[in-house]
């Protein structure tokens, strides 16, 4: 389990230093639970990496689950400040799955879960976050020790809140301090060259009918119940608050 684990987040952190495309779904219910998906599609890291593994065919297909990582750290954890350990909660129960096969080329992980309101929802989001945040760091140590240029992979991501109440959703990114000038433009430059190509499609579907959408490439669907939007990867990374979003519904 540790192993296929460790795949996994090995994959993850792939996902994050190269050219990919993100899915995020949340489904809500009439009482404001649901269930989040985050799906990632590597075929481009499995393109990059071909050459590399040779003629060795290898296929993963493996499930994994957070409370792995989380185990026998309830010490530790009980030590953290109370918001700290919430993220951690929210995280217990996400599953994880990996899809890995060499000879066709696919590369594809997803993680998903359950929450009771848009509070939990929060905590599970950006508790993903703070988790992918601590690998990244260690990503972006071995690029340095490769000689390859910091990308600012390991900077704090911005925080993001939900809301639902029945009549109003509303995603709200936080604004993140700006660099500075000569060294934002040379990590956007790295970015843009990584990332180029790369989409982060939201889908949200609700119980009730969609009456508008803040953003105005936003589709609504024939049943007016689900709204997605596409994103451009780099945009986001350049101006996080381009992916605030409210829906009013009728």
């Amino acid at each position: 389990m540790k192993t296929r684990l460790l795949l996994a987040l090995g994959a993850f952190v792939g996902f994050l230093t190269t050219s990919c495309n993100i899915n995020e779904t949340i489904t809500f219910s009439e009482d404001g639970s649901g269930v989040m998906k985050l799906e990632m599609d590597g075929e481009q890291l499995m393109a990059m990496a071909g050459g590399q593994m040779g003629d060795k065919k290898e296929r993963i297909d493996s499930t994994f689950n957070f409370r792995e990582v989380f185990k026998g750290k309830a010490d530790s954890i009980a030590k953290l400040p109370k918001a700290e350990q919430d993220r951690i909660k929210a995280l217990q129960n996400l599953e994880g799955h990996l899809l890995m096969d060499s000879e066709s080329g696919e590369l594809k992980i997803t993680f998903d879960n359950k929450f009771k309101n848009a509070s939990e929802l929060v905590n599970m989001m950006n508790g993903t976050s703070e988790f992918k945040k601590g690998f990244l760091k260690g990503a972006a140590q071995g690029m340095q020790e490769e000689g390859m240029p910091d990308m600012g992979l390991d900077d704090a991501e911005p925080a993001i809140t939900y809301s639902y109440d029945g009549k109003k959703f509303k995603k709200t990114v936080a604004e993140v301090p700006p660099k500075e000038e000569e060294e934002e433009n040379e990590i956007m430059a790295q970015l843009y060259q990584a990332f180029e190509g790369s989409t982060y499609t939201v889908n949200y579907k609700f119980p009730k009918k969609i009456k508008s959408v803040s953003n105005k490439a936003g589709k609504i669907s024939d049943d007016k119940k689900t709204v997605t939007v596409v994103y451009q990867l780099v945009d986001y990374m350049d101006n996080p608050k381009s992916m605030d979003l409210e829906v009013v519904f009728e």
